[in-house]
């Protein structure tokens, strides 16, 4: 490998040298590296927690996603890094490649290109859009010459090649659509790549539909597009090119057998792995099973019949599996704990006992590879953002390899004690509580509760909108609270529309969440930490399910801040025809249907009048639809309710300026309403004025 020239901790080499960075990798190639960061501690801003250095995907999106890859002997890493640039409301994204070791400096082989969001078929629609990076896998070639990736650079998505000393990347493939997936052969000298150009077909013929009138149909989603989406599924085509000749031809079978990784994949596997010596391990897991993550482990014996392991440890919420180096033990991952909360790892050497747990943790860890018998993990704590380690099960030790964001170990961070405790269903519950910087105890703050998944990195919640640590050095105590087990799972249902039918008897689903975070609330309250006048919720998707229901139902809060539209007697009608059929198979009420009894337990436009909190919407342009029945009832009975509506926005927002602006909006907004404080922020004047008019008319209704 070529010596690299270093810029503040980054390896930089050949052509993709510091001076044709473009103003957004400027601020991402500045790594600083640990020990040359002020000593001097300085409060966290929401500035800091929107510029953050990201790798792979968040926690659960997409399990084994592979934004790590390890070299063919085992000697160096290579990952994407992505950086918010919220003044330019872009993404820094670099590609790197790191020696595996502890004092290594990472050499960056390609940088550029546009941030790769992931869509899915939902619904019988294709392509549905969404605000959640894709994770970029890149794959190595058979001699760590060169590694692949996914680029977007224009209008497609292409495999790009990059030499792993930083001489050269470039693109590989020329599709005239995007290329989703791919796979190096065996032999390094052709790519197996995967398109659907189906698609761009439909898009085509929908298009030529707008000039006769689009027809309302299964298609159709409302509150997110004013045309109809393509139909799901649409095929998906492989092809080979020659790396060498450019020449492109449609993949063999033996091909597709490789690209698909089935080759001796038994059917319905969930995962499988095989040893150095052919030896086969897998997970299965029933339809019957998905909603509980209960499956069955299996290896290859002797004879006909493949070996179960009969553990109990084996039989639910196993993960990833893999073989130790000498292929005679197996080892996986399994979630456990309270409320399951904990990873661990396990061994089992089949016909030798029961598998033995060897580590466990209560950090995520995520994207592992096995390295001889050690593993190399992406890591992320409650108060540390996600980085690259070497873990040895055996021991329980690890080592650091590189750590993205090294300044942020001088950044002021509130205590963070882990809560568990059980929901009056008796069910498990755990959070995080987060203490503000410069904590007396004997003192009363206030509190503000961020939902619904408290694993790893506490950011901003489900969504991450809510800057935990931002509030913290606001002077809050924030509870972030994990999402108990589905009442539905816990009933018995099978299919997801049993679990929903079983979630929505009686609201017991939401009764549930409302009582574990009551709960929680109460917990904080008798050990004298929280106000308990001065409360706070927040809320994304089912988070603003929960706000909706605890705001009809009696629970006394100060402030509430939604990202997400609620759900009203008219949402039926925004959704599309598919998606109201699904909801009414789950037991919400058809429009027709006045149910005044349902929606008196649970819609904010039915029960504006009894309504004194005051709420914030910070909402996607293609979901606002959806809150107007709402945001006007309440408003019609001056309930202090404020809208702000995002272009180009998706359930989950991606844009690195709104992400700021929403944070920073929050933190205003619930210092207004909780502690009676206004932003001297320039840009925030305007909100004020209104927020002043807004609580004047809330004080002129009387009381409740």
């Amino acid at each position: 490998m070529a010596a690299p020239r270093i810029l503040g901790g980054l390896a930089i080499a050949g052509t993709v040298a510091v001076q044709s960075l473009p103003a957004a990798a400027q601020v991402c190639a500045n790594l600083v590296p640990p020990g040359s960061a002020p000593v001097v501690r300085r409060a966290l801003i929401a500035d800091d927690l929107v510029r953050l250095r990201d790798i792979g995907a968040a926690d659960g999106v997409f399990p084994d996603a592979g934004s790590i890859a390890l070299s063919p002997d085992g000697r160096y890493l290579a990952f994407q890094l992505r950086q918010a640039v919220a003044e330019e409301n872009a993404y820094c994204l670099t590609m790197l490649v790191l020696p595996v070791r502890s004092d290594a400096i990472p050499v960056m082989v390609d940088h550029g290109g546009e941030l790769i969001r992931a869509t899915y078929d939902f619904r019988g629609k294709a392509a549905f859009p969404t605000g959640v990076a894709f994770p970029i896998a890149p794959r190595w070639s058979p001699d760590g010459t060169w590694i692949a990736f996914l680029k977007r650079v224009g209008s497609t998505i292409q495999v790009w090649r990059a030499d792993v000393n930083g001489e050269r990347s470039a693109p590989v493939t020329q599709s005239t659509v995007d290329v989703n997936d791919f796979r190096i052969a065996e032999d390094g000298r052709s790519i197996i790549y995967s398109t659907r150009p189906g698609l761009s077909l439909a898009l085509k013929l929908i298009e030529a539909e707008g000039l006769v009138g689009y027809h309302f149909d299964e298609r159709y989603a409302p509150k997110v597009s004013s045309r109809p989406f393509p139909a799901a599924p649409i095929d998906v085509e492989l092809w080979t090119e020659n790396l060498a000749s450019k020449t492109v031809r449609r993949a063999s079978d033996s091909e597709a057998m490789a690209f698909k990784g089935a080759t001796g994949l038994p059917q319905g596997a969930l995962a499988f792995v095989r040893s150095p010596a052919g030896r086969r391990a897998w997970i299965l897991q029933s339809q019957e099973d998905l909603a509980d993550g209960r499956v069955r482990l299996f290896i290859d014996a002797r004879g006909d019949r493949p070996l179960l392991c009969e553990d109990r440890v084996c039989r639910d919420q196993v993960g990833k599996i893999w073989w130790t180096s000498d292929g005679r033990r197996l080892r996986f991952f399994r979630r456990e704990g309270w409320s399951r909360e904990a990873t661990a790892v396990y061994e089992w050497l089949p016909g030798h006992g029961s598998p033995k747990r060897l580590f466990l943790t209560n950090d995520v860890l995520a994207d592992c590879i096995p390295r001889n018998d050690d593993l190399v993990c992406l890591r992320e704590s409650s108060v540390q953002p996600r980085e690259v380690i070497l873990l040895s099960p055996s021991t329980g030790t690890s080592t650091v390899l590189y750590d993205p964001n090294p300044e942020f170990r001088y950044l002021a961070l509130g205590r963070v004690e882990r809560l568990r405790w059980r929901n009056a269903f008796g069910l498990e519950t755990f959070g995080d509580v987060v203490f503000p910087v410069g904590y007396r105890q004997g003192d009363r703050y206030p509190l503000i509760i961020v939902q619904y998944d408290s694993r790893g990195f506490l950011r901003g919640g489900t969504g991450d909108e809510y800057p935990i640590q931002a509030f913290a050095n606001r002077g809050y105590v924030v509870l972030s609270v994990n999402r108990p087990q589905m009442i539905g799972i816990v009933r018995g249902g099978k299919t997801p529309t049993d679990v929903e039918r079983e979630n929505l008897a009686e609201f017991a689903e939401r009764r549930s969440i409302l009582s574990a975070l009551e709960v929680g609330v109460e917990q904080l309250s008798a050990r004298g930490i929280v106000d308990r006048e001065r409360v706070g919720l927040t809320g994304l998707s089912d988070g603003t399910t929960t706000l909706q229901f605890a705001l009809v139902n009696g629970m006394a809060l100060g402030a509430a801040a939604t990202s997400s539209a609620p759900w009203d007697p008219g949402y039926a009608s925004l959704v599309g025809p598919a998606a109201a059929r699904e909801f009414a198979a789950q037991g919400y009420p058809k429009l027709t249907e006045e149910k005044s009894q349902f929606w008196g337990q649970f819609s904010l436009a039915r029960n504006a009048g009894s309504i004194r909190t005051p709420i914030l919407m910070q909402l996607a342009d293609d979901e606002y639809l959806g809150a107007l029945e709402s945001f006007t009832s309440l408003r019609e009975q001056g309930v202090p309710t404020d809208l702000f509506i995002f272009p180009r926005e998706h359930h989950i927002k991606w844009q690195p300026a709104h992400r700021l602006a929403i944070y920073k909006r929050n933190l205003d907004w619930f210092d207004f309403w909780l502690k009676d404080q206004s932003s001297q922020l320039p840009e925030r004047q305007a909100d004020l004025a209104r927020w002043v008019r807004l609580r004047l008319e809330n004080s002129n209704r009387g009381p409740r």
